[in-house]
């Protein structure tokens, strides 16, 4: 009768070893796939973070295709006839330039913040913030005058402009 116990305890033994093995397995199992879930997550939030700065890309060149006094507008502007922080009355030619300026440097500044949370890498970076360098940047090298609540955006042209103007 002994033995028939001891026999039986070693069978619970060996079948309670097998369920700790078949449990570890099964978490195994369970943490890849919540790491797999966890990376197709970001880079899902970083495709929609991309989509967004594109998509404003795409909305301010259809308005400034859209409407011929604004393309005139940025050329003086850009030409430095027009002065970028001047007049902000939006109902004449300098206030409607500034008006410009200011949404092509928030867009920049936005690119910069997802930047700066590793959302996007340094090429969508420099992809994104080419509108503020050529349009805004390159005809005011002073740009900090656009940028002085964005932390750091002065760092992120630089980057922009070492990726898009290499020497």
């Amino acid at each position: 009768m002994k033995e028939k116990l001891q026999e039986y305890a070693l069978i619970a033994e060996i079948i309670s070893a097998i369920a700790v093995v078949a449990g570890l397995v099964f978490v195994g199992l369970e943490i890849r796939q919540s790491t797999a879930q966890a990376e197709m997550n970001t880079r899902a939030i970083e495709t929609a973070a991309y989509q967004d700065l594109i998509g404003q890309i795409i909305d301010i060149n259809r308005d400034v295709m859209a409407d011929p006094v604004l393309m005139d507008l940025i050329l003086r502007g850009q030409a430095g006839e027009i002065e970028p922080m001047g007049e902000r009355d939006s109902r004449n030619d300098a206030g409607r330039y500034f008006r410009y300026v200011v949404s092509v440097m928030r867009h920049a500044d936005l690119a910069c913040f997802q930047y700066q949370q590793g959302v996007i890498s340094d090429a969508r970076l420099a992809s994104a913030m080419a509108i503020f360098l050529d349009q805004v940047v390159r005809t005011n090298p002073d740009f900090s005058v656009f940028g002085a609540g964005s932390p750091g955006l002065g760092e992120c042209v630089d980057i922009a402009q070492r990726i898009l103007e290499p020497d």
